[in-house]
Order: C-alpha cells, then sequence, then structure tokens
C-alpha cells in the first residue's frame, strides 16, 4: 500500500456548483500548482444543503474517500474510469474529468448551462452495444 502523501499547509482552491439529480452541490477542489504550470488534484469535497441530512453525510465520505485516492496518487481520470456514473461520487469525478481546465481557471457555469445530471442508469445516454445476430 502505498503511503499518504503529507499536504502543505496551504494549497491552491476552487469551488463550483453542479446539479445532479436534482440536488445542488457544492465541489471543492484542493490542488497544487507545480512550477511548469501543470497541476496536481489533492483533494475533492462534496456538500449538500441542507447539511448533516442522510445524504450530505455519505457525500462527505465519498469526498474523503476521493480525497484519500487523489494523496496516494491516484488521477483524477482513475477515479473517473473507476467510480461508475450511477452514483453521485463517480458523477462528480467524471464531471471534473471532462471539465478540469474550465474548473481550475474558475469558469462558473451559468444557470442556463447548469443541466441536472442523472444517475438513474436508464436515463444515462450511453453509446448502446453494437449486436451482430445469426440468422
Amino acid at each position: 500500500m502505498s503511503e499518504r502523501e503529507k499536504l502543505p499547509d496551504r494549497m491552491n482552491c476552487v469551488t463550483f456548483e453542479m446539479k445532479v439529480d436534482n440536488r445542488n452541490l457544492t465541489v471543492v477542489v484542493d490542488y497544487i500548482r507545480k512550477a511548469n504550470h501543470s497541476y496536481t488534484i489533492k483533494a475533492a469535497w462534496i456538500k449538500m444543503f441542507p447539511q448533516d441530512s442522510y445524504l450530505d453525510r455519505e457525500l462527505r465520505a465519498s469526498g474523503k474517500m476521493l480525497s484519500r485516492c487523489f494523496q496516494r496518487g491516484e488521477t483524477v481520470k482513475d477515479m473517473a474510469d473507476t467510480l461508475s456514473q450511477d452514483n453521485i461520487a463517480g458523477v462528480v469525478a467524471n464531471y471534473m474529468n471532462k471539465h478540469m481546465i474550465s474548473i481550475l481557471s474558475g469558469e462558473q457555469p451559468s444557470e442556463n448551462d447548469k443541466k441536472n445530471i442523472t444517475t438513474d442508469p436508464y436515463r444515462i445516454k450511453a453509446k448502446p452495444p453494437e449486436v451482430q445476430y445469426e440468422s
């Protein structure tokens, strides 16, 4: 098992909002900017209001899990590939993977651009597999 990286006392941080299953989420991403203008994600915190609801506690636990994985060398792409999109932590990881440049630049989506992402496996749009039938 790899050791958990010691984090600096202060890191860069960006906050963005997203909507999943008609719930408003706030995601806080902590990262370290390197000298060559690259970055390393070290933590992702997921919050939902009302706080201290059952789902909010589960999301905070998911954020801790993501953060510990990042601190052990996992990348955002690793987490997006590992977690499915039928849970909120997986949706957040996939969203971060697809939109990391705009997230780190501090761009917030407009109200019109904030779409409701679903975790319902029957509503997730995926390319259907090609099936060949024998006659």
